[in-house]
């Protein structure tokens, strides 16, 4: 039997632990960098992931039990999904429709077992997201059903994990604390079987 200490990345066996999360960077990166820095100063150790193709945002999908607990995807979206743009011809953008890259291109390729998926990019709450994110096991699918004023997304986000890292609490508590800030915190809604025990 594995010790379960050598599960842990170095940053958990600090004497104050540090929560290993990830954000990625999709699109435009300023956002995303706020978000490192609100996750830095709640105690998290954070990878940044900047896929410059939509492809390479593909991979950091189906990256399976490697991938940290918490995943934050920083972006833009649209009814389409998350926007991309417009790419030279060398680089593979065939899963795009108009710049976006729809649910059912990432609904095969989402391997992310037992992780917590938090989507800032606007209109990515909607159902097919939410089913092709659980679709790929992960525990919980968090995103805007609508669009968001832009500054109350790293409100929310600070919300969130102020409960999840400092407070402890589940993140069914925490998402109905993050929501109550602000009509439009309102719009992030939650996809993945309930909590247990909650």
């Amino acid at each position: 039997m594995v010790d379960s200490a050598l599960k842990m990345t170095i940053d958990q066996r600090f004497h104050v632990p540090r929560t290993p999360l990830a954000v990625v960077a999709v699109g435009d990166g300023m956002e995303a960098l706020l978000i490192r820095a609100i996750l830095e100063s709640l105690g998290a150790a954070v990878t940044l992931h900047l896929p410059g193709t939509p492809q390479d945002f593909l991979e950091v999908l189906a990256q399976g039990e490697s991938a940290p607990r918490y995943i934050v995807v920083s972006g833009h979206g649209d009814r389409g999904g998350f926007l991309f743009g417009d790419y030279d011809r060398r680089i593979d953008t065939t899963m795009l429709v108009e710049g976006s890259l729809p649910a059912d291109a990432i609904a095969s390729r989402v391997r992310l077992p037992g992780k917590v998926v938090i989507s800032t990019a606007c209109e990515t709450g909607a159902e097919a997201f939410g089913a092709a994110f659980t679709r790929g096991k992960v525990a919980a699918y968090v995103a805007p059903s609508g669009s968001p004023e832009g500054a109350i997304v790293p409100l929310f986000v600070h919300c969130l994990f102020h409960q999840l890292l400092q407070r402890k609490a589940p993140l069914d508590a925490a998402l109905r604390r993050a929501q109550a800030i602000d009509g439009e915190a309102r719009m992030f809604v939650r996809y993945g079987a309930a909590e247990k025990g909650r």
